[in-house]
């Protein structure tokens, strides 16, 4: 057990490597003989996508995941010479800053006083910042103890059952008990956190989208409106503007 709240720890930033990028660039746009109605969309690791002659996946596998062959007449023909030489000279964006966090932030005046209290115990027993935790129980379920998903997720924090039993409550029942249910949720995100490396902002699209899609874009936030708007919420209310 953690004797106190743990600070959410700022990763590190990954280093871009420019040196891929006139490689891809080059190879986007004079590559040889190429079939003229068909395009290659190539999807990058960090989430962003290239238009290019050909298929670039195998040549520069460290920077391109996947790339799929689209006819040209996909496209309106006006737009597709200027969208492809966009696409194949701009420099992805590079990742935002980590978040840093406040020392000692004021707990958030939301949901009834007892299920405040359970934020803050169940956030302080798993090392987490009890003003982030209300935060995203306020998001989640604007602190409806019985509040369901169409999805199936469920309470306070809206667990999914598969969640919850993997953390040891299978019963639907007992995931609409607050005390359980927050738990459940604290030790979630706990684990979360240690995944991302106290990136908040992952660890919070992790809990909104799961863990495998935020992978999946080379640990990012996922090109998601609702994951993206999930982040912006919690974010605003935990910096309370």
């Amino acid at each position: 057990m953690t004797a106190g709240p743990r600070a959410f720890r700022p990763a590190p930033r990954p280093a871009f490597r420019p040196a891929f990028w006139p490689a891809v660039c080059a190879a986007a746009m004079v590559a040889g003989p190429a079939d003229a109605g068909v395009r290659y969309r190539c999807e990058l690791l960090d989430g962003s996508e290239r238009v290019a002659l050909e298929d670039l996946s195998a040549r520069f596998s460290a920077a391109v995941r996947r790339c799929t062959a689209f006819e040209v007449a996909d496209l309106p023909g006006p737009r597709i010479e200027t969208e492809f030489t966009t696409l194949a000279f701009t420099r992805p964006r590079p990742s935002p800053a980590p978040l840093t966090w406040r020392t000692n932030p004021q707990p958030l005046a939301l949901g009834a006083p007892h299920l405040q209290r359970m934020v803050q115990q169940a956030s302080r027993k798993h090392g987490l910042d009890p003003r982030l935790v209300g935060a995203l129980v306020h998001v989640e379920s604007a602190y409806q103890t019985q509040a369901r998903s169409p999805k199936g997720a469920l309470g306070l924090m809206q667990i999914m059952p598969a969640t919850g039993a993997r953390y040891g409550v299978a019963s639907r029942q007992d995931l609409l008990d607050p005390a359980t249910n927050i738990d459940v949720g604290a030790r979630y995100l706990r684990d979360l956190n240690e995944m991302f490396d106290g990136r908040v902002d992952l660890v919070l699209a992790a809990y909104n989208a799961g863990e495998g899609a935020v992978k999946r874009y080379g640990n990012r936030i996922p090109p998601y409106r609702e994951t993206q708007d999930y982040v912006r919420k919690i974010l605003k209310l935990y910096e309370g503007e």
